[in-house]
C-alpha cells in the first residue's frame, strides 16, 4: 500500500513538473535548468519569506497589513517571473527576523545588507537596492557634517544594521545608541532624546515626509552604502541559483518602474508644475501694476519735484552750517554752541529753542520779530538750570524715551504744559533731539513755534548739526586736556632731579636739562662708536640697548660706569650712572622712557665705608691675634727670666728643664694659634667626591658620644636613609659637625646637668639639610648676626675661629650655614647642601 502511495507521488510531482517546464512564464527567468524547475515544483508556496516591518520606502507594512516598499515589489515582480508564492511569515522587527532566520524558523529574507556574520547562516543574492546612508539631526544645528566630527554626540543607529557594524568597526570612539526601528530613532532625534540619526536616503526623507516632521534635515552623507540582497538559507543552493538568475532577468526598465514609484528620480518640467504658472500669473499682475504705477507716478512726480526740490535747498543751507561748524575749531566752546544753537533755529524757522549740556546750564533763545522794518532776527537769551525739574517739559519725553520727538500738536502731547516756565507757555509746534553719551545723557536740543508742522527733515537738520556740535565739543575737551597732560607731563620731566631721555626709533626725541648736563653728548645708543665707556661695562651697556632696538627689553635696570671726557687717567672725573628703561606710548607711537640716576656719590660713600669695614675688621681680627699671642709670650718671658736667674745659680739648674718645657708648650700655644689663622685665611682646599652624607655626621656622632655621656649629655640622630648623594668632601664635613656638637655641649655643661642635642639630616626639594640643636639657653638674638665673625667667642678660653671656620668650608660646599630656633628649646645650627653640584675634584681644587 505505501509503495503504490508513493509512486502515485511521485507521478503526479513528474506531471505538475511537466506542467511547469512547459509553462510559459518560466520564459520570463531564461536559463533555468530542469532541476531547477522541479525545485521552484516542489517548494510553490512551502518558501517562508519575511518582510521587514518597519523600513519605509524599502520594506514595511501598509495600512491593510500587507508588505509594501520597494523589496516588496521586487519580491511580487519575483514571484510573477517564476510563477511562484512565497508563503509570507510576519515579524515584529528586524531583530526577530534575524533571530528566526538563525534558528531555521524562515528560509527567505526580503532584502538585507551582507555581513560577515549573516554569511554564517544565510547565503544572499547580488544586491538589488544600493542605497546611500545619511546624517539626521536637528535643523537648529548648522552646517554640513561628516562621521569624524561627531564626536561626543548621542548617534542613533537600528540594532543589528550593517551600518552600525561599519561605524562601530571604522568609527569606535563615537556613541551609539541601538534602536528598534529607523522611523523609532528619526521620532527620537526630533524630540531631543538624540542627537543624530543614521539610516538610508530614501527612509529619511520618506519618514520626513509622511510623518510631517518640520524640523529635522540631512546634514550630511556616512561614505557608506548599502547594498541589498535577498537573504537564502545556506543549504538551499539550487534556490540561490534560481535567485541570481532571476535578479539577472529583471530589466532597467523594470528597476527604474520601482525606484519611481518610491523615490523621486525624476522632476517635472518647469512648465508643468504650479510654481510655473504662478510665476506667469504673478508677472502678468505684475505688469498691469507696473503701468497703473507709472500712470500713477506720472501724476505724483511735479508735486514730488517741488517738494525734493525744497528739501534740496535745505539740505544744502544745513550743509553749509554743517560746514560753517567745522571750520571754527579753534573758537572757544560757549562761541561753538552759540553758533550751532542759531544754526538750527535758522534752518527749522523756529521761534523758539532750548538747548541744555550734561556739564552746565542750558540755554534758552526765543526770536524777536518785533522789528519788521529791519528784517533781522534779534535774539532774546536766558540762562537756565538745564535738565531741572521746571524744564523737564522741554526734554522729558525725549530723554525718556531716548529718541527724537516732533510734536505738532503741544499742548495735546502736554495738557497743562507741564515743565514749562511760564515765561516760554505760548508753545503750539515742539521739536526735540537727545544726544547720547555712553548711555547717558550729553545734549538736549528742542526747536519750538514754527509756522507751519516740523517734518522729519527739519529734525535730521537739527539732529546733523547738533552730533556735530557734541563731537566738536568734545574733540575741544580732549584737546584741551591733552594739552593740560601734556603741560604736566613737561613740567615733571624738566624738573625732575634726575635725567630723563626718551628713545623712539632708536633715537633720542626728547631729553631734559639735568640729563643734558650728566650725560653730555654721551652717545649711550651706539656703546661701541664711543670709547668713553668703562671698558669692564661696555658689553652689557651694548647688550641692554640692543633690546631696545629689537623692542625686546628683558632688563629693565643698568647700572655703568662712563668719563665725561677723553681724560680716562683721571679716576676722579669717572661717573656712575643707573639707567631704569620702562616702555611707553609717546605720541601714539611706542617709546622707551630712560630715566638717569647719578650714583657717582653714592658709589664713593660706599666705597669709603667698604674701606671703613675693611679697616674694622682687620683691626679686630688684629685684636684677636694679639689677644690669643700675647699671654704665652708673657709666660715666655717670665721663663726666660727663670732660667737666667737658674741659670746663674748652679744649684738651682735642675729646675731649668721644667721651664724649657712651658717656654715649649706656650710656643705651641702660639703655633696653633696662627695655624688657626691661616686655616681661616687660607682654608684646606676641598677635595669634593660623590658621598653619602649620613656618613660623616655618623662619625661625628661616634667620636663625641662617649664624652658627652660622661658630661650627662644624651645625643640623638634623625638621619633621613633615603637622601641621595651629594659632592663634598667627608673630612671637612665631620668637622663642621664636630665643632657644633661641641658648642653645644659647652653651653649645656654650663647651664643644665642633663642635656639633649640632636642632630638630623633630611631633604628638601634640591636641597640636603643638616641640623644640630641643642635644649640648652640659645643665642641671645643681638649675638646671632656676630656668632661667625673671626675671633668673636662669648666662652673665656677660646679662639673664636670656630664657627667661622665651619662658616667658610659649607661656603666652599656652595651651602648656608644659618642660626635657627629649636623646637628643643636651645639653638639650633641649620647646613644647606645642594643635591647635585656638578662639582668634581679639579673643579674642587680651584674653588
Amino acid at each position: 500500500m505505501r509503495g503504490s502511495v508513493k509512486t502515485i507521488g511521485l507521478g503526479f510531482i513528474l506531471l505538475w513538473a511537466v506542467f511547469f517546464t512547459c509553462h510559459p512564464l518560466y520564459a520570463a527567468v531564461p536559463g533555468l535548468t530542469q532541476d531547477e524547475r522541479l525545485w521552484l515544483a516542489a517548494h510553490d508556496g512551502n518558501v517562508r519569506l519575511a518582510f521587514t516591518p518597519d523600513w519605509p520606502p524599502m520594506d514595511f507594512l501598509g495600512e491593510n497589513g500587507k508588505p509594501c516598499g520597494m523589496a516588496a515589489d521586487y519580491i511580487r515582480l519575483i514571484e510573477k517571473k517564476l510563477a511562484l508564492k512565497f508563503n509570507l511569515v510576519r515579524v515584529s522587527s528586524w531583530d526577530e527576523m534575524l533571530d528566526r532566520a538563525k534558528a531555521g524558523s524562515i528560509d527567505v529574507i526580503s532584502a538585507g545588507q551582507a555581513t560577515k556574520a549573516r554569511r554564517e547562516f544565510m547565503n544572499w543574492s547580488t544586491p538589488f537596492l544600493n542605497l546611500k546612508t545619511t546624517i539626521i539631526v536637528k535643523k537648529e544645528r548648522r552646517g554640513r557634517l561628516t562621521l569624524d566630527q561627531m564626536r561626543g554626540m548621542k548617534i542613533g543607529v537600528v540594532r543589528e544594521y550593517a551600518v552600525g557594524e561599519f561605524i562601530r568597526e571604522m568609527y569606535p570612539y563615537l556613541t551609539l545608541v541601538d534602536v528598534t526601528s529607523s522611523n523609532e530613532g528619526i521620532r527620537k532625534v526630533s524630540f531631543g532624546e538624540l542627537d543624530a540619526m543614521i539610516t538610508e536616503v530614501p527612509n529619511a526623507l520618506y519618514m520626513i515626509e509622511t510623518e510631517k516632521i518640520t524640523n529635522l534635515r540631512l546634514a550630511g552623507d556616512t561614505g557608506f552604502e548599502l547594498n541589498h540582497g535577498m537573504g537564502i538559507r545556506r543549504d538551499w543552493p539550487v534556490f540561490s541559483r534560481i535567485i541570481e538568475k532571476t535578479l539577472a532577468s529583471v530589466t532597467a526598465r523594470e528597476h527604474k518602474e520601482i525606484y519611481s514609484r518610491w523615490v523621486k528620480l525624476e522632476t517635472p518640467k518647469f512648465y508643468q508644475t504650479r510654481i510655473f504658472w504662478y510665476s506667469v500669473m504673478g508677472a502678468a499682475v505684475a505688469v498691469l501694476l507696473v503701468i497703473g504705477s507709472i500712470l500713477l507716478l506720472n501724476m505724483e512726480l511735479k508735486k514730488q519735484v517741488l517738494q525734493r526740490t525744497e528739501a534740496l535747498r535745505f539740505n544744502e543751507i544745513g550743509l553749509e552750517a554743517l560746514l560753517a561748524l567745522h571750520e571754527k575749531p579753534h573758537e572757544s566752546i560757549q562761541d561753538i554752541i552759540e553758533f550751532s544753537f542759531q544754526q538750527m533755529l535758522e534752518l527749522t524757522q523756529s521761534r523758539f529753542g532750548y538747548l541744555a549740556l550734561e556739564d552746565q546750564d542750558g540755554i534758552t533763545y526765543v526770536v524777536d520779530y518785533s522789528l519788521p522794518e529791519s528784517g533781522q532776527r534779534s535774539y532774546v537769551q536766558n540762562q537756565t538750570t538745564g535738565f531741572s525739574g521746571d524744564t523737564k517739559g522741554f526734554w522729558g519725553e525725549a530723554v525718556g524715551r531716548g529718541e527724537p520727538i516732533i510734536s505738532n500738536d503741544y499742548p495735546g502731547s502736554n495738557p497743562g504744559l507741564r515743565g514749562v516756565p511760564e515765561a516760554y507757555k505760548p508753545i503750539s509746534r515742539y521739536m526735540n533731539v537727545p544726544i547720547f553719551n555712553h548711555g547717558k545723557i550729553g545734549v538736549v536740543v528742542g526747536m519750538g513755534n514754527k509756522e507751519t508742522d516740523y517734518t522729519p527733515s527739519d529734525l535730521r537738520q537739527v539732529n546733523l548739526l547738533a552730533h556735530g556740535m557734541w563731537r566738536l565739543i568734545q574733540r575741544k575737551k580732549a584737546e584741551q586736556a591733552m594739552w593740560k597732560s601734556e603741560r604736566r607731563f613737561q613740567d615733571l620731566v624738566e624738573h625732575s632731579p634726575n635725567g630723563i631721555a626718551i628713545v623712539q626709533d632708536n633715537a633720542v626725541v626728547h631729553e631734559n636739562s639735568i640729563q643734558v648736563e650728566l650725560m653730555g653728548d654721551l652717545n649711550f645708543l651706539d656703546p661701541d662708536s664711543d670709547n668713553r665707556f668703562h671698558r669692564d661695562d661696555l658689553q652689557k651697556v651694548k647688550a641692554f640697548y640692543d633690546q631696545m632696538i629689537h623692542d625686546d627689553l628683558k632688563q629693565s635696570e643698568l647700572v655703568f660706569r662712563f668719563y665725561p671726557s677723553d681724560a680716562r687717567d683721571s679716576h676722579d672725573s669717572m661717573k656712575w650712572v643707573n639707567c631704569i628703561a620702562t616702555p611707553m606710548d609717546y605720541q601714539d607711537r611706542n617709546a622707551f622712557l630712560l630715566i638717569f640716576i647719578d650714583m657717582t656719590e653714592a658709589k664713593n660713600l660706599e666705597h669709603l665705608l667698604t674701606i671703613s669695614d675693611k679697616m674694622a675688621s682687620l683691626g679686630h681680627v688684629s685684636a684677636g691675634i694679639a689677644h690669643e699671642i700675647r699671654n704665652p709670650l708673657s709666660g715666655i718671658n717670665i721663663y726666660l727670666r727663670t732660667i737666667e736667674k737658674y741659670y746663674q745659680n748652679p744649684e738651682k739648674s735642675g729646675k731649668i728643664d721644667s721651664s724649657i718645657q712651658a717656654i715649649r708648650s706656650a710656643s705651641h700655644k702660639i703655633e696653633s694659634v696662627i695655624k688657626r689663622v691661616m686655616n681661616f685665611a687660607k682654608p684646606t682646599e676641598p677635595k669634593f667626591d660623590r658621598i653619602k652624607i649620613n656618613e660623616p655626621l655618623k662619625e661625628a656622632i661616634k667620636l663625641t658620644s662617649f664624652t658627652l655621656t660622661k658630661m650627662g649629655i644624651a645625643i640623638e640622630q634623625e638621619l633621613d636613609d633615603r637622601l641621595p648623594d651629594c659632592y663634598a668632601e667627608p673630612h671637612l664635613i665631620e668637622e663642621v659637625v664636630l665643632n657644633l656638637i661641641n658648642n653645644g655641649a659647652d653651653a649645656l655643661s654650663q647651664t643644665r646637668e642633663k642635656g639633649m642635642i640632636r642632630v638630623s639630616s633630611r631633604l628638601q626639594k634640591d636641597k640636603i639639610l643638616l641640623c644640630v640643636e641643642d635644649n640648652g639657653p640659645g643665642i641671645p638674638r643681638d649675638l646671632k648676626v656676630k656668632i661667625f665673625d673671626p675671633f668673636f667667642t662669648t666662652k673665656a678660653h677660646s679662639t673664636g675661629i670656630g664657627l667661622s671656620l665651619c662658616h667658610r668650608i659649607i661656603t666652599d660646599h656652595k651651602g648656608k650655614l644659618d642660626v635657627v630656633g629649636s623646637e628643643l628649646g636651645g639653638a639650633g645650627f641649620l647646613i644647606e647642601l645642594p643635591v647635585s653640584q656638578g662639582i668634581d675634584n679639579s673643579q674642587g681644587m680651584q674653588a
